[in-house]
């Protein structure tokens, strides 16, 4: 590990260096941060370390708690709800709000994405599969000129899958893709409403995948 980092957009890199290690699983859910063993560790204060700490208390990945530290926060069922819901409507909005900006190419990147996805699926790597269903959405959120949104919406994407040793289902997996071609066939007849329903009611909501989500995190009744 360096010793330093750079000194340009501090708070920025400290707060990318917490996830990472949340993505590795150095830190994992139930554990606690030591601030001032982290501070050390980066050679910083604990000032851009605070800051950093208060952007994911924010985000829903920890809780400062006074004179205590900082605990990661674990993933509860009503929380995984909670984000299906938020990121079905949010989605659903764009695509009614944006429909008409859509264009032939953009439904052609899906495409071409949905391929990867399910070629990333094949390959067992779920790691580049994640990366390449953001990329999927991204595709029509960015159509969107309401950048607000788009900052709302990502944070809580990563809260869902950012911690590693989940149980990939290959089922599931290509279940989603199916629904991703559902979605663009929609796009592709002009239909907008079906289009929003398939992103709102399928495929983000939380009951049609609520099995699925319980075998994923480990969440059983």
């Amino acid at each position: 590990m360096e010793n330093q980092l750079n000194i340009t957009s501090l708070r920025e890199q400290v707060y990318a260096y917490l996830r990472k290690q949340m993505n590795l699983g150095t830190f994992i859910p139930g554990s606690t941060i030591n601030i001032g063993e982290i501070a050390k560790q980066l050679g910083i204060s604990k000032t851009p370390l605070r800051d950093a700490l208060i952007h994911l208390e924010i985000e829903g990945f920890v809780t400062v708690l006074p004179r205590r530290g900082v605990r990661v926060n674990m993933l509860e069922l009503a929380d995984v709800k909670n984000a299906y819901d938020a990121i079905g409507m949010v989605e659903a909005s764009i695509i009614l709000d944006c429909f008409e900006r859509i264009k032939p190419s953009h439904i052609s990147k899906l495409e071409k994405l949905n391929e990867a996805m399910i070629s990333d699926i094949k390959k067992n790597d779920f790691k580049q599969l994640f990366k390449t269903n953001l990329q999927f959405h991204d595709v029509y959120l960015n159509v969107s000129d309401n950048k607000l949104l788009k900052k709302f919406i990502l944070p809580i994407k990563h809260r869902l899958y950012d911690f590693p040793k989940k149980n990939y289902i290959n089922d599931w997996e290509n279940r989603n893709c199916k629904e991703h071609q559902m979605f663009i066939d929609h796009l592709k007849e002009g239909n907008s409403k079906d289009a929003a329903k398939t992103l709102k009611d399928v495929h983000w909501s939380f009951d049609f995948q609520e099995v699925f989500i319980k075998k994923f995190y480990n969440m059983g009744d």
